[in-house]
């Protein structure tokens, strides 16, 4: 089975557990934000204990995809601060890992995350992203939509889907005041997966207002919008299992910065839908 509908819930509201599924680390604590039970890929937040160090060589049997939200984070000797993202793919070799002070990483992994038992370092190498500061990136604020320029949405690249040939991984940003013309536009389908966590400001479409921490994730072919922001909104968003196209409803819906949160989510998740977290802290 695909992973479900989830839009939206809070990390904030989500349990520390011991561990990590695969059990390729148990000495750290996890969150799990969604997950296909029957492939393994997921979306998690991993909390590394200050002091936390592997010195043997280890390979996972999946990618792992990572952004610092806080802390410190080093691997074969590249030190991961807040903002730095890297992507490394199934069978990538990590020869030392540790963290000084502790770290707190938005993670991604296409697979269960096991150790793997083949230690050659063979990956595919147009999926490496070995290091990105994105302080240091500069904002693309090209569109291939005009209908969404009233957004003025800015972007960063950080990991290209060489599959659909756009981009998967990349940093969102658009400014506050935002919300569509007349007060109302059509929805949207992609025949592609949604991903998204905020990671500052808001956002507010019709399932409520997403706040530092919210995550959704949204499968193939699902209405959404209209969205506008008072405060400006800044997020990580990923596309996957298809390819990016915009196709849009024939009616206009209104819009309004005062949707309550109404949140879509499975049963297994429902309990943490009943109210948004009242807060930023996400540690």
């Amino acid at each position: 089975m695909a992973r479900p509908w989830i839009e939206f819930l809070y990390a904030q509201q989500l349990p520390w557990t011991e561990g990590l599924y695969g059990g390729a680390r148990d000495d750290v604590q996890s969150k799990t934000l969604s997950i296909d039970d029957s492939a393994g890929d997921s979306s998690v937040l991993i909390k590394y204990p200050a002091g936390w160090q592997r010195a043997d060589a280890e390979a996972l049997t999946a990618e792992e995809e990572f952004y610092i939200l806080d802390g410190d984070l080093e691997i074969n000797g590249q030190t991961y601060t807040r903002d730095c993202y890297g992507c490394f793919p199934a069978g990538y070799m990590r020869n030392q890992a540790r963290s000084k002070t502790g770290c707190v990483a938005l993670t991604f992994f296409d697979s269960e995350p096991n150790v793997s038992d083949d230690l050659s370092n063979t990956f595919e190498e147009q999926d490496l992203v070995p290091f990105i500061n994105t302080l240091n990136m500069k904002w693309d604020a090209s569109t291939a939509d005009p209908s969404l320029e009233w957004m003025g949405n800015r972007r960063k690249v950080l990991k290209w889907d060489h599959e659909y040939d756009q981009k998967g991984t990349f940093l969102f940003a658009t400014s506050p005041h935002i919300y569509p013309e007349n007060w109302a536009c059509p929805t949207l389908t992609h025949p592609c997966v949604e991903e998204s966590f905020i990671l500052a400001g808001e956002l507010t479409g019709p399932f409520g207002k997403m706040e530092k921490g919210a995550y959704f994730w949204r499968p193939e072919e699902k209405p959404h919008g209209p969205f506008g922001t008072r405060e400006g909104g800044f997020a990580l968003i990923r596309f996957k299992y298809g390819k990016h196209i915009n196709v849009w409803g024939d009616k206009d819906v209104p819009y309004s910065f005062d949707f309550p949160y109404k949140p879509e989510l499975p049963p297994a998740l429902s309990a943490y839908g009943d109210a948004p977290y009242e807060g930023t802290e996400l540690f």
